[in-house]
């Protein structure tokens, strides 16, 4: 029999993180654990506001999950069949997914990249993110966290800055950049003038999510126009990767925590793959558990965001290392 407990985490952060909608110097997580005997696993929860989640929720859908839930489950699809019933937040539906998938790996002596069909990989290049601040303190934030030793570095936007931001970053580098607005611009026009205007347009490796997900008929515009890669971001959350995705971008942004597991998450890097968009692998702030947990299925991605355990001042599990940007198991699976 199968029992399930919940943990709230609290994680103090390296530097104040700063994006166009939110700041945070904590991230307050979760890790749901499964045990059945002697054997025990875990998987993260790290719930999202911009997705509608909050500790709250998290705290009281888990215990919904733990009274109604069945006593056993057949296999890793009897527990998603399930998962699939309730209305769950979609990074809780990832923590108790991933904790059983990881249970299933230990009892079966499999890796879970062999559980999801998925290629093992040893390390991958990551991007690292510099947060929204002052642009007086860039210089200072590059130095201070040896940002040189990344081969590509991501740039958090709003549109009041965009512009004299990232002309700063490059100056201070010469690594191309992933430029990330997070939602903030307001128009493809508006935009579109900010491409324009970019010092060095070679420099950009793509830019992420420039509009609201909302913004339907722009996002198309954008497309048209565009002189640039373009990665969705918040327009993938949970539904599956389709023609609406190939008519507004060149790419997404895949994160288990808004797929809501790894079986949805395998399945969109595959439709994917099969519409011929470039994918990319990403994360909230989370753990080496759930960055370890990305790595588990990223054989054949192109491009990876996994810095989040890389923004923590002290990461609980370690599960994860990184060394001139690349980051890798700290461990033989």
């Amino acid at each position: 029999m199968f029992s399930w407990s919940i943990k709230e985490i609290e994680l103090p952060l390296k530097f104040t993180w700063n994006i166009s909608r939110n700041s945070s110097d904590i991230k307050r997580n979760f890790v749901v654990k499964v045990k059945n005997g002697s054997i025990e696993a875990f998987g993260e929860v790290a719930f999202n506001v911009r997705y509608g989640e909050s500790r709250e929720q998290i705290i009281e859908k888990f215990e919904e999950f733990k009274n109604n839930a069945p006593q056993d489950f057949t296999g890793i699809e009897s527990l998603v069949a399930y998962l699939e019933t309730t209305d769950l937040p979609q990074s809780l539906k990832f923590g108790i997914e991933s904790s059983f998938v990881h249970y299933v790996a230990i009892l079966s002596g499999k890796t879970v990249p062999q559980l999801m069909g998925c290629n093992t990989v040893s390390s991958v290049k990551t991007s690292f993110s510099i947060p929204i601040m002052e642009i007086g303190k860039i210089e200072s934030f590059i130095k201070d966290n040896n940002l040189q030793r990344f081969s590509v570095l991501k740039v958090k936007v709003n549109r009041e800055i965009a512009h004299d931001f990232c002309a700063e970053v490059l100056r201070l580098t010469n690594v191309p950049l992933r430029i990330d607005a997070n939602e903030s611009f307001e128009s493809a026009q508006e935009t579109l003038k900010f491409l324009e205007q970019f010092p060095d347009i070679k420099r950009i490796e793509f830019l992420e999510q420039p509009l609201s997900s909302n913004e339907h008929d722009e996002a198309l515009e954008l497309k048209k126009h565009s002189s640039v890669f373009l990665m969705a971001d918040e327009s993938v959350t949970k539904e599956e990767v389709n023609s609406y995705h190939v008519e507004r971008f060149h790419g997404v942004n895949i994160k288990m925590m808004k797929s809501g597991g790894y079986l949805k998450a395998v399945k969109q890097l595959r439709q994917a793959k099969m519409l011929g968009l470039k994918t990319m692998l990403g994360c909230m702030v989370e753990t080496s558990l759930g960055i370890s947990s990305a790595l588990n299925i990223s054989g054949g991605v192109d491009f990876f965001d996994l810095d989040g355990c890389l923004l923590i001042k002290d990461d609980p599990y370690k599960l994860v290392s990184e060394e001139k940007g690349k980051i890798f198991y700290s461990y033989i699976q």
